[in-house]
Parts: C-alpha cells; structure tokens; sequence
C-alpha cells in the first residue's frame, strides 16, 4: 500500500504539471471532455449513426453498451479514488505541504475513477469507426490507414490530457482505460460473437440482459454486506467538491446501470441487426435528429421530485423506447426498399 500511495503522489504532481503546461488550452480541453463523455456519445453521436446505417449501428450499439457495462463492473470491484478527493483524503501529504489541483464542473463526478469511462467508452467507440473508415479507405493504401491511425491516437491522448488537466483521472486510470477499450473493442466487433447473438432467440437475450442486471445487483448487495457503502464515491464526491451544484445524478454508476440496462434491453429484443436495406438519407437524417431533439427534451423533463424509483424507472423507458425506435423505426419508415419514388409510381401505375 505504501507502493501505491508513493505512486499516486507521483502522479498528483504528473497532473499539476499538465494543469500548468495546458492552462491556456482550458477551453479545448472541455471541449474535448464534453464530446466524448459516454453520455454525450450514446445521445448525439451514435444516434447520427443510426441515420447513416441500421447495420453500423447495431455493432456500435453492442460494442458500446457492452464497453460501458464492463467499465461500470470494474469501476465497482476496483473501487479507486478520483485525484480531486484522493489529494484530501490521503496521508501523503502533510497540512503543510498538501498541494491543491485544479477543480471545476467538469471535475465534479461523483463514481469510482479507474478505468477511466471516457477512455474506455471513447477507444471502443472509434474503434469500430475507424475499422469501418479504413475498410472504406482501403483503396487509398498505406497513406490513409497511417493517417486514420495517428488521429485515432492523437484522439485519445487528448482526452487523457483532459481528464487529468481537469483532476478527474490519475494517468494509470486513462491508460487502464485504453486498453480495456481494445479489449473490449476486439470482444464486441467479433463476428463470431455477433452471429452467436444474432442466432439466440429473443428470451435468451432477454435472459443475458437480467444475468448482466443479477451480476450488478450482486456486486451492489456483496459491498453492503462486507461493510462497504456502494455510493461511497458519492459521499467523497459531495465531500471534496468545491459546489455541490457541479455535482450531477446521471454520472453516477447506478443511474449508469439503468441506462444502459434500458438501451441494451432493446437492443435484446430487436437482436444485433447483421444485414439491413440502405437507408433514404434524405428522410432518415431529418428523422433521427428530430427524435434526438425530442430524447434530450425528454430526459429533462424526466420526473425529480416523486421519488429515486420513478425517476430511474422513467429513465430506463425513454432509454428503451428510443433506442428501440433508432433500431426499429427508422429503418422501417426511411428503408429504400419502402419508398418508391414518384417515377416509379408513375411508371407503375401507367403499366397498370
């Protein structure tokens, strides 16, 4: 232990001097940690996808969810301090020689810190971009793929730079992070693994989806029950931030949890989508970003103040629903293979 705290020492004065060297670049770097916050991704970005190509959205849906299931797991068993509370909490340092980092909004996350989410969530999701991009760009040779390569990576030392310029995540927390995200990156983009849940019938995907929700539950109860409060980093969050109103209930590893269960239950149900008809891009671009529009209203008119089970329980069906919707209707109402265009019509009926 006493390796280990020698070793988070070290690190606290790796992110003062990060917060020092990029102090100038504070704007870019919120930039960058708001993009790809997991939250973010799951609402803006990914949906994009959905109007672009069913197909493509079914593989990065799975491998997301599933990402950020095994980042919420290991955040529970792990169970390691975030720097902005560590640096208080800790006896490595004396009232006299304590330094203090830098903290605002953005710090201000009230779950365990390692593996870092945005990390891990981020790897896996332009992962599976990015194999689809150089597939794509195959044509174009070495050049292209080097080139896709390097800002891949270039993408994910800036957002390990955020997270540590903002105090959120030690540097072995982003780097366990990464490369959880390969890991994951390689499970979830399996053919194999796809297949075999594509050919399972819709109960046992619905099955898998309560085994994941029973493994949560255990993980929580197991903590009580050696003495462990399970919202421990709440606790800490709350504690050690310097304005509470920072502080925000979705980033929390439980309400985590019903999201993901909302989303990756739907996406039992319709099953991962191997083969899909080309979507109508002129319909189903508008359509998407119009259902985005109405989630995001949705979510902020979620019910607060009639208890934590029906603000959770509200949230786990607009998490369904739409992603049921992305899923589902949009390939029904903007599928080529259901629009005929006026030509066509035309034609047809003069045949007739």
């Amino acid at each position: 232990m006493k390796l280990y705290g020698y070793l988070l020492k070290q690190e606290i004065f790796q992110i003062i001097y990060v917060q020092d060297v990029f102090s100038q670049y504070e704007d870019f770097l919120a930039a960058v940690t708001k993009a790809f916050d997991p939250k973010v991704l799951f609402l803006t970005v990914i949906p994009v996808v959905a109007g672009l190509s069913t197909k493509l959205y079914s593989k990065l849906l799975l491998s997301v969810l599933l990402t950020e299931y095994a980042n919420t797991i290991v955040k529970w068993i792990l169970a390691e301090d975030r720097p902005f509370w560590w640096i208080n909490e800790t006896k490595e340092f004396s009232s006299l020689n304590r330094p203090k980092i830098y903290q605002n909004e953005l710090t201000c996350e009230p779950s365990p810190g390692n593996p870092s989410g945005h990390l891990m969530t981020s790897t896996t999701y332009l992962f599976v971009i990015f194999s689809v991009l150089e597939e794509y760009l195959a044509t174009y040779g070495r050049t292209a793929r080097v080139s896709l390569r390097i800002v891949y990576y270039s993408t994910l030392f800036f957002i390990s730079i955020s997270r540590m310029y903002f105090g959120c995540h030690f540097l072995h927390q982003c780097i366990f992070g990464i490369l959880l995200g390969i890991v994951m990156s390689k499970v979830c983009l399996s053919h194999r693994l796809e297949k075999y849940i594509a050919k399972q019938s819709g109960k046992r995907r619905v099955g898998f989806v309560v085994f994941i929700c029973l493994v949560m539950l255990a993980l929580y109860w197991i903590q009580k029950l050696l003495g462990i409060d399970p919202q421990w980093a709440v606790k800490m969050a709350f504690k050690w931030c310097e304005d509470p109103f920072y502080l925000k209930p979705t980033t929390t590893l439980v309400f985590s949890a019903i999201r993901l269960t909302g989303s990756l239950l739907a996406l039992a149900v319709v099953g991962p989508i191997q083969r899909a008809k080309p979507l109508n891009v002129k319909l189903s671009i508008p359509m998407v970003m119009a259902m985005m529009a109405f989630e995001w209203i949705a979510l902020d008119f979620t019910p607060r103040n009639y208890g934590v089970v029906v603000y959770f329980l509200s949230s786990f069906l607009l998490y369904f629903l739409f992603t049921y919707a992305y899923l589902r209707w949009v390939p029904a109402l903007a599928g080529l293979d259901n629009r005929l265009s006026r030509s066509d019509r035309t034609s047809k009926s003069k045949s007739n």
